[in-house]
């Protein structure tokens, strides 16, 4: 006998195959979206720690730039070690920390150390601008070889202790500068190095006169005949016409007084020993080098004073 029932039951299993499968199948693509989904929420994530790191080095990293910019702005920046040096220096000289000035400014406030305002070309200059300025208009109304060829008009008219020091700097500058040239000529034309600065010392008063800044001339040599090949300025000497010649440098000076003390009129002079600077002197002022009839005892008087005699050795 056959049963009616049984399309029914087969199709109502068919039915929940087919609905267990398509549940399988959504079940399986949830899976799958949820794993994308927590995919893209890890990759997120780590996309923005990745960020942030980014940012964070960029940040230190542009402070430094900005640093090293600052460091090349500012002329008065210091390497880290040289730093710590002057804020040492500026505990030490208990600097108050102000907030408006720099730690350079306030170390170079609180020294008294006077080197910081002056210019050290040469000694002569720091001791001049160690005078007030009273006592550089007083300085002025000296001549610089004035105390050395007078030993005792500084203690006789109580000239200013300071004055007759800056005074005695721009001579020994004046030979510091010029004795190794002197020494030079000395080998070459056989003339005491101590005549030869004695009378630069004393002819451009230690390199101060107009003749010896403006045109290099040491030695009051005077123009050749007519002028005839060099330049010449007029100077007022024995009269108002005189005329002096200029040279390139103060080396053409030296060696051109060098060629002229070896010519006609003192060639004689080289028949004395280069140590007798004192019938050097005596001869020169024979000869008519100059028309000061104390000449020669002022040539002596700065030679001894300044121990220019040691060079002739």
């Amino acid at each position: 006998m056959l049963n009616t029932n049984l399309p029914v039951v087969v199709n109502m299993k068919k039915a929940l195959r087919n609905s267990a499968h398509k549940a399988q199948l959504f079940s399986q693509k949830t899976s799958v979206r949820i794993a994308f989904l927590g995919l893209f929420l890890v990759v997120i994530s780590q996309k923005e720690l990745s960020f942030q790191f980014s940012i964070g080095g960029n940040t230190a990293q542009n402070n430094i730039i900005l640093d090293d910019l600052e460091t090349t702005r500012s002329p008065h920046a210091q390497p880290a070690s040289l730093t710590g040096a002057f804020t040492a220096e500026a505990k030490t000289a208990n600097i108050k920390p102000q907030a408006n000035k720099k730690w350079w400014d306030q170390i170079k406030e609180a020294s008294s150390d006077i080197r910081n305002e002056l210019n050290l070309a040469n000694a002569a200059t720091a001791v001049g601008e160690g005078l007030s300025e009273e006592q550089k208009k007083k300085a002025a109304t000296y001549s610089n070889l004035g105390f050395a060829l007078s030993p005792n008009y500084a203690k006789k008219h109580n000239v200013d202790p300071s004055i007759v020091q800056y005074k005695q700097q721009i001579c020994l500058t004046y030979i510091k500068q010029y004795v190794s040239t002197a020494k030079e000529e000395a080998k070459l034309f056989e003339i005491p190095a101590s005549i030869t600065l004695a009378q630069g010392l004393l002819e451009s008063n230690a390199g101060a006169s107009s003749l010896a800044r403006k045109d290099n001339n040491h030695f009051g040599i005077k123009c050749r005949k007519k002028c005839i090949g060099c330049r010449c300025a007029n100077y007022t000497d024995d009269s108002k016409f005189d005329m002096f010649r200029i040279f390139e440098s103060s080396w053409e000076s030296f060696r051109e007084h060098s060629k002229l003390l070896s010519g006609k009129r003192y060639k004689h002079l080289k028949k004395l020993k280069r140590t007798d600077y004192k019938n050097w002197a005596n001869g020169l002022q024979a000869a008519g080098y100059a028309t000061d009839k104390k000449y020669a005892k002022k040539l002596i008087g700065i030679i001894e004073a300044f121990q220019l005699y040691k060079y002739d050795q």
